[in-house]
């Protein structure tokens, strides 16, 4: 008995000097792989701030990639450094929180004047624009900048030992000029790091008529990897792992962290509980102005979300009683217009005429708005309601004498 207890507490002894050993061995590695990614970030024109104590922090995380233009026979490379995927991590130390919350790369910012989207910001002043525009549309400050392109994401997704995913639905895409090829089937898939950035890249199908795609569908399958490697995370036996994980990291990551405080927050999130981390995209809605798609960034509504001492300036509101209205049904159902009409105007608009569409039946409900501030739109929808359930909005940039908001009601409300 004597003995064997002897040779338990030996073997606890050995046991915790292992996890010791293994403790030091990660983080003096860790130190030393990261010192070096501070040398490859003098391009990351964006001063860190560190948050005071209790304060909560912000760090946007961007997957760059080098885009392509092709033309006629010739490839021409673009080597501006796209934001294609853009991530901002809002952690709350006094409450344990973390949200991981994706901007869609097709958010409208304004360049010269003129409209673009939010992943083309790397090339007027580097990831300083493209933070600057964040801080501006989210009303939040940005205490640090990530940027990785997406052979640090490959590599992070194999020294994981690759991930499990439900797919569900079959995809296939091919671009040559990407040398992009997808091919997947519906259900549960190991995908490594090649296969999980096809994933997180797809947009469409080859024979969908969408010419661009749904960005947000693409970002619900980036939230899906983001939960994946979040689960693979949690596990003991990652801890092996991280100096695979930390290697692949230091060779493909530009930051303005130090290395301790990338150690730092790497540790407090893989030891937050899966019920204080959400996963969700930036509030707003998508709009085509012009022919183009774009999403607008719903600054009121995710600064409430977010900020504890920032408010938007609401100052400018909208006149409901003065906006020009016009509901048209193109359904087979009597009265629907008028319906719409006497929930508006308990909502304040008052200015509203009611019709019928020429041509009958439309499958989709559509809102169009004419000559309409483009910072006023979410205000127009929100102060509206969630009653007219739709995704389908447009923006013509001429002003109608006769309307600013054309709403047509499909077959799409009455099923």
């Amino acid at each position: 008995m004597f003995k064997f207890k002897k040779l338990t507490k030996v073997a606890i002894i050995i046991a915790l000097a292992i996890i010791v050993c293994i403790g030091v061995g990660v983080t003096c590695f860790t130190a030393f792989y990261l010192s070096s990614t501070n040398s490859k970030s003098n391009s990351i024109n964006v001063m860190a701030s560190s948050p005071s104590k209790d304060e909560a922090v912000n760090i946007l995380l961007a997957g760059v990639d080098i885009g392509s233009n092709n033309s006629g026979d010739t490839i021409k490379r673009d080597t501006t450094k796209k934001a294609n995927s853009i991530v901002l991590l809002h952690y709350e130390p006094t409450n344990k929180n973390l949200k991981i919350i994706s901007i869609p790369r097709d958010t409208m910012i304004k360049i010269d004047s003129k409209r673009q989207k939010i992943n083309m910001s790397n090339s007027v002043d580097g990831p300083k624009y493209l933070v600057n525009n964040v801080q501006t549309l989210m009303n939040t400050k940005i205490n640090y900048y990530v940027q990785l392109d997406y052979s640090a994401f490959r590599n992070i997704i194999d020294s994981l030992g690759g991930i499990d995913v439900n797919i569900d639905k079959k995809m296939n895409y091919d671009d040559n000029v990407q040398n992009l090829h997808i091919d997947f089937n519906k259900g549960v898939t190991h995908l490594n790091g090649e296969k999980a950035e096809q994933y997180f890249r797809w947009v469409k199908n080859n024979a969908s008529k969408d010419l661009d795609g749904d960005d947000l569908e693409r970002i619900r399958n980036q939230h899906t990897v983001i939960d994946a490697v979040i689960k693979k995370f949690s596990r003991f036996s990652t801890v092996f792992k991280y100096p695979s994980i930390i290697s692949a990291v230091s060779k493909n990551v530009e930051t303005n962290m130090s290395p301790n405080q990338i150690m730092k927050y790497a540790r407090t999130f893989s030891n937050l509980k899966s019920q204080n981390i959400s996963i969700t995209t930036a509030k707003g809605l998508n709009a085509t102005v012009e022919d183009e798609k774009y999403y607008l960034i719903d600054t009121a509504g995710n600064s409430s979300n977010l900020s504890k001492d920032k408010t938007v300036n609401k100052a400018d509101e909208i006149n409901k009683a003065n906006l020009k209205i016009d509901i048209q049904n193109g359904t087979d159902k009597n009265g629907l217009a008028k319906n719409y009409k006497t929930a508006l105007n308990k909502k304040g608009f008052t200015n509203i005429t009611t019709g019928n569409v020429a041509k009958k039946p439309v499958n989709l409900t559509k809102v169009t708005f004419y000559g309409v501030d483009e910072n006023k739109l979410i205000q127009i929808k929100n102060s509206m309601g969630d009653f007219i359930k739709t995704d389908n909005y447009e923006l013509i940039p001429q002003k109608s004498s006769t309307r600013q908001v054309v709403i047509v009601l499909g077959n799409d409300l009455v099923k």
